[in-house]
């Protein structure tokens, strides 16, 4: 697992295309967990749900894909992993229909956004601008075309 994290998760998605990346780091995912290294695993996990979320052609797959994986890790009990998946789950449900319909009431625990050595802060500023950047798309858009 640890060399489908490393090498897919952090190098290859430079030179490969996203979906021979997802497979291989599910397969870091399953090994991972059959292995017994189910943090490594967990961390293949995360890196498949960031490939799957840039490179899905339907987002309310991917939002099934994440509701999976988070209701397999009530076996894990792994916390950090649960609560970078609910900012995923966050992000795809805003950009699908704003939250409205797919929303759940389980949120992400970010702790104080104020305290730099805080390492969900960074995943809350993140999602935060693609959130931002993807909800204005079709004002944007729409401002174009009547131009």
């Amino acid at each position: 697992p640890e060399l489908y994290y490393n090498f897919y998760g952090r190098i290859a998605w430079r030179f490969e295309p996203f979906q021979a990346g997802i497979e291989h780091l599910r397969r870091g995912f399953e090994a991972g967990l059959s292995s017994g290294h189910a943090d490594m695993g967990l961390y293949c996990l995360l890196h498949t749900i960031k490939f799957v979320l840039f490179s899905s052609p339907s987002l309310k797959s991917t939002l099934k894909e994440i509701d999976y994986y988070l209701h397999l890790l009530k076996t894990y009990k792994s916390v950090v992993t649960r609560n970078y998946l609910l900012i995923f789950r966050e992000t795809v449900s805003l950009l699908i229909d704003s939250g409205e319909a797919t929303s759940i009431q389980e949120k992400a625990v970010f702790g104080d956004l104020n305290d730099p050595g805080n390492k969900p802060r960074e995943a809350f500023f993140h999602h935060a601008v693609i959130r931002a950047y993807w909800s204005g798309y079709t004002e944007r858009c729409g401002y174009c075309i009547q131009k």
